[in-house]
């Protein structure tokens, strides 16, 4: 289980309605705001009774709208593409909500992630694009992937076909494979899949898997031509408990992996299995570049490695779990796989949520707390920038294409 899905677990039934924000500069701005220019914010109530979006103005300070989406739900994604952005509900939700920059309170629609309306969920994680007619939809509880049409005025018109997943199914009752993330690298969606057996990401007889489709004609590419023809066409990861892409051109396409930190649910030791993993996208080939130590040595400096970021060739940050609420920022070199074993001054033992590379060159690192949810942009030299304060803890910041 990651820290994500860890969140996603703690729900309430209590609505919250939230009227205010303060910005960078200490005031809530205009709702209109153009696309471009506009970070995406998906927010979360520290007690997990509601969430909301809030947009940041790059142009102008910072500054910060007040609560744009309400909800009385907590478990939500969010994606975006050209002047929209797409609140994805997911576990026992199972929904894909649009709305516009120019009308930011409006939703557009709401359609329904379910197969049919007897399914139990379909735990949608993800909506990659591949431009404004068509992206993919990754369904955790399900082991067909959707293709949509985002611009559909219908629901009926949502769903265009599906990418076929059901070769990597686990060991489980679930009946699906577990997807949580994708990335359109050079034409080919990368699809990864945690794979996890009964909850728990360190089954023996189970790898995550990542699958590779083209994305011209839909079909599944296979990685290992000259492997038995039985065995599923994708790429085999030996970390456990993938956690999400991050790639930069020029640099390469990486995978963080948090291993299985929360065994002790289980009854189980914690286990020091994921790390950080370079795909080779000519070969697809797979480098551990970053381990989070060996099971049996005690030296685990990162704790479980979390969400990962890549901002250039020399330059990338990581978070590392030690305990719920309790994690750090550590640096490292994207090209040598060389990372720092101090976390980054500042960011030790805090509620580090999630990470973005912003358009500014900056890290943003949101930060979780009961009286001061925030993001911190941090600059490559790791030096503290700007400080935006939210109405909410944040759990996901989307920038412009």
């Amino acid at each position: 289980m990651t820290t994500r899905t860890l969140l996603r677990t703690v729900s309430a039934t209590l609505a919250a309605l939230l009227l205010a924000a303060c910005g960078g500069s200490g005031g809530g701005g205009s709702t209109e705001l153009a696309g471009a220019n506009v970070a995406v914010v998906a927010t979360v109530a520290p007690d997990f009774s509601g969430s909301n979006t809030q947009l940041i103005d790059l142009d102008n300070d910072f500054e910060t709208t007040a609560g744009l989406t309400p909800r009385d739900r907590s478990d939500y994604a969010l994606a975006r593409f050209g002047g929209h952005f797409y609140p994805i509900g997911r576990f026992q939700i199972d929904t894909v909500a649009k709305y516009s920059f120019d009308a930011p309170t409006q939703q557009i629609y709401e359609y329904s992630t379910l197969d049919t309306p007897e399914d139990p969920t379909s735990n949608p994680a993800d909506l990659i694009f591949v431009d404004a007619r068509k992206a993919y939809l990754v369904r955790r509880g399900s082991d067909k992937i959707w293709i949509v049409d985002p611009s559909a005025e219908s629901e009926a018109a949502f769903k265009l076909g599906e990418l076929d997943l059901s070769a990597y199914r686990d060991a489980d009752a679930s009946g699906s494979p577990e997807p949580i993330d994708g990335v359109i690298v050079d034409g080919r969606l990368y699809v990864v899949m945690q794979r996890t057996v009964d909850n728990s990401p360190s089954d023996p007889g189970t790898s995550p898997f990542v699958a590779v489709f083209d994305v011209a004609t839909d079909q599944e590419i296979d990685t290992n031509p000259d492997d038995d023809a039985s065995n599923p066409k994708g790429i085999a990861l030996d970390v456990r408990n993938p956690n999400g892409f991050a790639y930069a051109p020029g640099v390469g396409l990486f995978l963080s992996a948090t291993g299985d930190p929360f065994a002790s649910f289980r009854g189980e030791p914690r286990r020091y299995n994921g790390g950080i993993v370079r795909i080779d996208t000519t070969d697809f080939s797979t480098t551990l570049v970053v381990d989070d130590g060996p099971e049996t040595s005690g030296e685990h400096p990162y704790g479980s490695i979390g969400d990962l970021v890549i901002l250039d060739a020399d330059t990338a940050f990581f978070s590392g779990l030690e305990a719920f609420q309790n994690t750090s920022l550590f640096a490292f070199n994207p090209t040598t796989g060389v990372a720092n074993e101090t976390p980054v001054a500042g960011y030790a033992g805090i509620d580090i949520v999630t990470l973005a590379g912003g358009p500014d060159g900056n890290l943003w690192v949101g930060i979780g707390s009961v009286d001061m949810p925030r993001i911190e942009l941090v600059s490559p030299d790791q030096q503290t920038v700007q400080t935006i304060g939210l109405i909410e803890n944040p759990t996901a910041i989307r920038f412009a294409d």
